[in-house]
């Protein structure tokens, strides 16, 4: 029976660091889903309208073996969301914040930022995270802020939150592991 117990956490750790090594996020906030003016806090921004931005290409991922945070979010008609007020001037993510609350700059994702207020977009890969900040991360306490002159606070927002389908497949993943070993 130890020995049945031992074998099904090894397979079970094997299993889970096999299909658990990338996880996908959303961006969301108290305005709604994506990269708003409405999430801005503590108020809301001025220009920009709903449907501002959101994830582009590849979107936002993070692997858990190299511990780092990959985002590729756009706003602007050029990536079917809605324009800016202006070229945006920064981009960042912040922590640590819920999604009432603002913060500082965690990292500056301005290497990764093509500014545009039409056709704007940043692809960034964060350093590998520390285990204090994947908690952060995963507690939904990070944010993306992209700054326009207009609106240097910030104009767009999300906080950063997994897709409820890679707990929800993990999930199912245990427990069909569960149910062979006991068939």
């Amino acid at each position: 029976m130890k020995t049945t117990i031992l074998s099904l956490a090894a397979l079970l750790g094997a299993s889970l660091a096999a299909s658990a090594a990338v996880i996908q996020f959303d961006l969301a906030g108290v305005g709604g889903p994506g990269l708003l003016p409405t999430n801005e806090r503590p108020d809301p921004a001025t220009g920009g309208i709903p449907g501002t931005g959101g994830e582009i290409g590849a979107g936002i991922s993070y692997d858990d073996v190299s511990k780092m945070l990959t985002v590729n979010v756009g706003w602007g008609s050029g990536n079917g969301f809605s324009d800016l007020s202006g070229d945006a001037t920064g981009a960042h993510i912040h922590g640590n914040a819920d999604q009432t609350q603002a913060a500082g700059v965690l990292f500056n994702m301005g290497a990764g930022l093509s500014p545009s207020a039409s056709n704007g977009s940043i692809s960034y890969t964060t350093p590998a995270l520390n285990a204090q900040q994947e908690a952060d991360l995963f507690d939904g306490l990070w944010y993306v802020n992209v700054h326009t002159a207009a609106n240097g606070g910030g104009e767009i927002r999300g906080n950063l939150v997994p897709e409820p389908s890679a707990l929800v497949l993990g999930a199912v993943g245990l427990v069909g592991l569960l149910r062979r070993r006991r068939g």
